[in-house]
């Protein structure tokens, strides 16, 4: 097995910057000729504040245009249309950066050995430099996998300012106990290699052999069982040799060919190393970050379990969780890029407003109030009412004292009981193809109290639940007319469940016009209701408007739809059912009982 000159794999377009000062390392060394290799995308704007930074896993290179490509280009999250996107290549690399590979300033010889034991906070020192030299004065987004989720925390808490927000995928806040083992095994591996020398090797006759088993011990927590299961089975070649372990020594010999044994060291135990907390309660450590913070959790990962980011999430004071399914593991966040894209664009993308607004004072207080919170489910997350509701609950302004475990559309639905970030729940759900409404009902029904759920829809099938859900005790707001619009027999059951249940319909007549309410209060001052004037189709009202203005009812019709301005079904408008809905809720809430089929419509014409 021979080992190819790392700078054969240097991207082409990489970059350089050396500071003139040597660069002080959490050690206390003075590391001279601290060069940082990087590449840029898109332009830098005016106010110097478009910035989207990667930090990149333990041996990737800057090039994040290769390595990450299904998060790069046109409306992704990466968008050099958009945004002045940085990635540098990690201190102690050997794709640009200095490591032990690049040339020692003071002898004029690679530093080989001799380069210095690193801290991942070594690493955002050196890239913070590197920022100040392109005179970036705000980056909107800091996003990291694996190592690079670890640069990402480093650089929330040293530059409170200048980062607005961090994603940190398949990732900890520390080198859990055992990644640590496992990595620790993957640097023997290297140092008992008798070519390794004490790390004195010729730079073309280094330990591959030791290199190349460490990454396939390595590549061994990258991957999910599964995924082996069905690439390979027990299958093997024609000589015998199993097909899973020939997949190994590929991956060994794939990366002898293109990186360094010393910077695989290094940068492995530097990441040993991380414990952001350094040995205190991590929940505090953590609740000096105030940036809002996506964790992204892959189901498979076996190197950074799903639990680590869901603690992560929890002790980060604006954290949020997002669990991603893939079969790919611990790499699931390259070879699913796309699947991780919408959620980091969304988040990318949120409104920001100042970190005093939502933060509590301690992990303990933040961790009270998640308890407190009442579970909501949200039924017709894809439609116009919904996706605005989302957006609601994910101002960081709003502190609802509710907690998104579920979401469903027509096609699909999530549960997730620790929690759905409602920024990101429509584009997951928009991903998802499986569960449904009913589904997430019934779980909603089997489940604790109090808990909410949340009727976006003009179904009936959903609607025929309200009586159920109300009479186990689950709370109801909703703008769906059906159920309330029923026989007499069926509103009465709703109005008594609804006597110990809390349940919200006023939105069903009038949108979010107190029409119903100032009925119920009217009434319970001793008033009478007498006759009501009223125009109770808007959506009539419009289309009328409209085509008096000269529109055919076709293309008017057509408008109303696309602005919501309709029910889904807009025959439900034309054919004057939805205004007699409307009229008997009004009327029963006015105390008159009243079957929907009692009252009459005649179509008029001029």
């Amino acid at each position: 097995m021979s080992r190819t000159n790392h700078t054969h794999h240097t991207p082409t377009a990489i970059q350089h910057y050396t500071p003139t000062a040597p660069l002080r390392l959490a050690s206390g060394a003075l590391l001279h000729g601290a060069t940082v290799g990087y590449q840029t995308w898109g332009t830098l704007n005016a106010a110097r504040d478009n910035v989207l930074w990667v930090c990149h896993a333990l041996t990737a290179s800057s090039d994040v245009e290769s390595w990450w490509a299904g998060a790069f280009g046109p409306g992704r999250l990466l968008d050099p249309a958009r945004h002045f996107i940085v990635c540098a290549n990690a201190l102690g690399g050997c794709y640009g950066s200095a490591g032990p590979t690049s040339v020692d300033p003071s002898t004029g010889e690679r530093f080989g050995a001799h380069f210095p034991e690193l801290t991942v906070g070594d690493l955002v020192q050196h890239q913070r430099l590197l920022a100040d030299h392109l005179g970036i004065r705000s980056i909107e987004l800091v996003v990291g996998a694996s190592m690079g989720g670890f640069q990402v925390l480093e650089w929330a808490r040293r530059e409170p300012v200048r980062v607005r927000r961090i994603a940190l995928i398949a990732t900890s806040w520390r080198q859990p106990p055992q990644a640590l083992a496992q990595a620790r095994l993957q640097c023997e591996f290297i140092r008992r290699d008798p070519k390794f020398k004490d790390g004195h090797y010729p730079e073309h006759d280094g330990p591959v052999e030791g290199l190349a088993l460490a990454r396939q011990l390595g590549h061994l927590t990258y991957r999910s069982a599964e995924e082996l299961d069905r690439r390979f089975g027990r299958e093997r070649r024609d000589d015998g040799h199993h097909q899973v372990l020939s997949y190994l020594d590929y991956q060994g010999e794939k990366l002898v060919r293109r990186f360094d044994a010393l910077s695989y060291l290094r940068l492995t135990e530097a990441m040993n190393r991380y414990d952001l907390a350094e040995g205190s309660d991590p929940g505090q450590a953590l609740a000096a970050i105030t940036q809002p913070a996506l964790v992204v959790a892959l189901d498979s990962d076996q190197l950074y379990y799903p639990s680590e980011q869901a603690r992560l999430a929890d002790w980060l004071p604006r954290g949020r969780l997002l669990e991603i399914q893939t079969l790919y593991g611990h790499d699931g966040f390259l070879v699913d890029a796309a699947k991780l894209d919408p959620a980091l664009t969304a988040f990318r993308d949120e409104p920001l407003a100042d970190a005093s607004v939502t933060r509590l004072p301690t992990p303990v207080a933040r961790s009270a109030a998640r308890a407190a919170r009442v579970p909501l489910v949200l039924i017709g997350a894809s439609g116009r009412v919904g996706v605005d509701l989302l957006k609601l609950l994910a101002q960081p302004a709003i502190d609802a004292p509710v907690q998104l475990v579920g979401v469903a559309n027509s096609r699909a639905a999530l549960w997730q009981a620790e929690g759905l970030a409602p920024g990101l729940a429509a584009e997951r759900l928009r991903a998802h193809a499986s569960g449904s409404a009913e589904a997430l009902i019934e779980q909603l029904i089997a489940g604790e109290r109090p808990a909410l759920l949340v009727d976006c829809t003009a179904s009936a099938a959903i609607a025929g639940h309200s009586a159920r859900l109300l009479e186990a005790g689950v709370s109801l707001v909703t703008p769906n007319k059906i159920a309330f619009a029923g026989t007499q027999r069926d509103y009465q059951r709703l109005r008594q469940a609804a006597l110990t249940t809390p349940a919200a319909w006023s939105a069903t007549v009038g949108a979010g016009l107190p029409i119903l309410s100032t009925i119920r209060r009217l009434r319970a001052a001793g008033d009478r209701l007498t006759a009501i004037e009223a125009t109770l189709s808007g959506t009539l009202g419009s289309l009328l408007t409209r085509v008096h203005d000269g529109v055919s009812l076709r293309q008017a019709l057509t408008e109303a739809v696309h602005h919501g301005l309709a029910e889904p079904d807009p025959r439900i408008d034309l054919s004057g059912q939805d205004v007699r809905r409307k009229l008997t809720i009004m009327l029963r809430e006015a105390g008159v009982e009243i079957e929907p089929a009692a009252i009459s419509s005649t179509p008029c014409c001029t």
